[in-house]
């Protein structure tokens, strides 16, 4: 017997999390909370209980209404992996109910962001991440880094004077997002909003630190790392475009990655790539990086994605309009439009 509840105490979901291998930091109460304030979603958190009214399994869901991007209901936004979590009989119960939700809703899609055993879904594989095991000595990882490309880029900043530290400062994070602004734009993407930094900061506390690279004391690039059990996702990173010849990139991951081994995590994960990425699916290849491709699964069809498909001629369009803003135009359009790419 499963009853499906809507709000449990958070010592009580926190506990579950911990028991359950497949848990990532997208499915934490601290998340949830990110989500809320920085763009003001409206959630539906699903709780399976068994008959000793205890937590057998899991679904968060965010509604997401867009224009750009068609209404859905997701687990979850800005996650690379968050599928139901517990039983077998709990996640069927779950997806039961999230079918149900979506029914009565005017949306378009249900997207889970992980793979679901149920003929009733379509199964889409846009994306992989790539992950490196590390080890408790940092000298151990190093060999697997690509030697002519990864090793001599680091030897090559530490040589041009570039040093690379962790840091919690707001200054050196509204720094990073003024890089990050001008990296997107150069991308031809939308940036994320200050918010959206700040937030993650003031809200996932010991969950995130940002990592910076400087040169004679400038901030040069950096990225921010999120940590979750015995796992370092590499989850945002930018670099100034004057100084890409110091590799501030390969400075501050591998700093990053010094610090994970020392502190005992197990993986590296560099995050999802989009497979028309190449040149980024190559950098993190060198790396000794693992691929695993990600399955998403969505109910009753795929969802429309201009994301996804950089070959495209609106995707095409898009960039180049993006790339042709004045930055404080672009910085504002970013603040607005940003939300509807979760």
């Amino acid at each position: 017997m499963i009853d499906i509840v809507k709000s449990v105490k958070e010592e009580e979901w926190k506990s579950f999390l911990n028991k359950c291998d497949e848990a990532t930091i997208y499915h934490t109460p601290e998340w949830k909370q990110f989500l809320e304030k920085t763009f003001g979603y409206k959630s539906e958190y699903l709780f399976a209980k068994d008959k000793s009214g205890n937590i057998a399994g899991f679904l968060p869901l965010f509604y997401i209404k867009s224009k750009l991007t068609g209404n859905r209901l997701c687990s979850v936004p800005f996650s690379h992996i968050c599928g139901p979590l517990g039983t077998k009989e709990a996640s069927t119960d779950l997806l039961e109910e999230a079918i149900r939700l979506f029914q009565k809703s005017n949306l378009n899609t249900l997207e889970i962001r992980g793979t679901i055993d149920d003929e009733r879904f379509v199964s889409l594989n846009s994306f992989s991440t790539y992950t490196l095991e590390l080890s408790s000595k940092p000298d151990e990882v190093w060999p697997k880094l690509n030697k002519g490309s990864v090793r001599w880029a680091v030897k090559k900043a530490e040589k041009s004077g570039v040093t690379a530290e962790t840091t919690r400062d707001t200054g050196d994070l509204k720094e990073f997002y003024e890089i990050n602004a001008v990296t997107k734009k150069d991308l031809g993407v939308p940036c994320h909003p200050w918010k959206f930094f700040k937030n993650i900061f003031d809200i996932l506390g010991n969950h995130v630190s940002l990592y910076v690279s400087k040169s004679n004391g400038e901030i040069i690039g950096g990225g921010i790392m999120v940590y979750f059990k015995d796992t370092v996702l590499y989850g945002y990173g930018a670099s100034n475009p004057n100084y890409l010849n110091l590799h501030p990139y390969n400075s501050f991951i591998w700093k990053s990655i010094e610090d994970a081994c020392v502190k005992g995590y197990n993986i590296y994960d560099f995050g999802r790539s989009s497979y028309s990425n190449t040149g980024l699916i190559d950098f993190k290849k060198r790396w000794g990086t693992v691929e695993t491709k990600l399955y998403y699964s969505n109910y009753p069809t795929k969802p429309n994605s201009l994301s996804e498909n950089r070959e495209s001629t609106k995707y095409k369009l898009a960039s180049r309009i993006i790339g042709e803003m004045p930055l404080l135009m672009y910085k504002q359009f970013s603040d607005v439009v940003f939300q509807h790419f979760g």
